[in-house]
């Protein structure tokens, strides 16, 4: 195995691999920041550094996320743990996390409380958040297959959250009534004959945290039921969904007589969250 420098590497970049990504690779393996990448090029990297730096750029020749390959994607103010076990976490996503800090912090400001179940968790980006900017509020972050769960156990553990519980249940099946002030949820809804896909997301990224059933309602449709139950009088339920389904999502929502219904746009001003109220009787 030949060593290089690290001036090798970025002038030999391969056109299969974006530089951006390279240069993220060469910082995980030498544990240093991108200014070091710059201003010590004669640098050459040891047989491990080296080895380990070979093995990600074959993954990513394979076209697996960089986020996958260097097992962490940053998201919010933090950097979480991932495997292929769970979704990559968008910045898009970090709007919902905002938008639920927002309204907890009204509600906490009546209640002097806040109970939040972030409900498919995944890695735990949007609880985990929340939970570490809210110190005094609970949050219960769910999903249904331990290997999930354990990926959100370690950012937990990362993140040093004390105020939080995680369970492995399937939806909102296990917990009883008036339970949460506000219930957030990143659930699949694509659409499973959908051709706008990119090929790394299907090939990667697990397909039960990306798909379902009645053109990628299923889920959304069986949580907003469910939610009835779970969330307490004037609770909130927050939804990310996909840039067409706002309208059949509201429509669903009235008729199950949720309030104050919101629709919130993303960084692109597309259609991507919706947020509502459960008002009793």
């Amino acid at each position: 195995m030949e060593r290089l420098t690290i001036q090798q590497i970025l002038d030999n970049s391969s056109s299969d691999v974006k530089k951006n990504d390279i240069e993220y690779c060469l910082m995980d393996c030498l544990g240093k920041d991108r200014v070091f990448l710059h201003t010590h090029k004669k640098y050459l990297l040891t047989f491990e550094e080296q080895y380990k730096f070979n093995k990600y750029i074959d993954k990513l020749k394979e076209s697996m996320p960089l986020a996958y390959v260097l097992g962490s994607q940053p998201f919010y103010k933090h950097h979480f743990i991932v495997s292929p076990h769970v979704l990559i976490p968008r910045s898009e996503t970090e709007i919902l996390v905002e938008q639920v800090i927002k309204t907890g912090e009204r509600v906490y400001a009546e209640k002097q409380s806040v109970k939040i179940l972030d409900l498919g968790a995944g890695s735990g980006c949007i609880g985990l958040s929340i939970a570490v900017d809210k110190p005094e509020w609970f949050v219960c972050l769910s999903d249904f297959k331990k290997e999930i769960t354990n990926v959100i156990y370690k950012n937990k553990i990362k993140l040093n959250v004390n105020n939080c519980v995680i369970t492995v249940v399937d939806w909102l099946t296990a917990f009883s009534q008036d339970s949460f002030d506000i219930i957030v949820t990143n659930p699949p809804y694509i659409d499973k004959s959908s051709c706008k896909i990119e090929e790394a997301v299907k090939k990667f990224e697990p397909s039960h945290a990306l798909y379902a059933d009645e053109y990628g309602l299923s889920y959304i449709k069986e949580i907003i039921i469910s939610s009835k139950k779970s969330l307490k009088n004037n609770g909130y339920l927050f939804i990310e969904n996909g840039y067409d389904q706002s309208k059949e999502i509201e429509d669903f929502l009235v008729k199950n007589d949720f309030k104050d219904i919101e629709v919130l746009l993303d960084y692109n001003n597309i259609s991507r969250f919706t947020k509502c109220r459960h008002i009793d009787g």
